[in-house]
């Protein structure tokens, strides 16, 4: 949540307004929070501490079939295996840090258009 709250207060000096929500659990995941999300933002950028394969960007996008189409971006390890270290050593190695959603953020909006 810390680096999604820095990507957003970043992304608020651009110019572009983010919505965070904090998706603590998978299953039951909140499905109506999410389409809430959507219908406002047309867009969607996961954030996990996880490998994107089954995990919250693969939620979302289940909940996005069923309900709404949105362009959507996973920050998360992209389907390598794990390693062990120090949080900032991992968040950094695989992509997990505020400038990495910022990035995939303007990549979503590029193509929301």
């Amino acid at each position: 949540m810390h680096e999604a709250m820095e990507a957003a207060r970043e992304l608020q000096e651009q110019g572009i307004d983010a919505e965070v929500i904090n998706i603590h659990t998978i299953k039951p995941i909140d499905a109506q929070a999410i389409i809430k999300s959507v219908q406002k933002t047309r867009a969607v950028v996961t954030a996990e501490n996880h490998n994107v394969i089954g995990g919250l960007g693969s939620a979302v996008c289940e909940v996005l079939a069923k309900s709404c189409v949105a362009p959507v971006e996973m920050v998360g390890i992209q389907d390598v295996f794990g390693e062990v270290g120090m949080m900032d050593y991992l968040s950094k190695r695989f992509g997990l840090e505020a400038h990495n959603i910022i990035e995939a953020t303007h990549t979503v909006i590029k193509r929301k258009k």
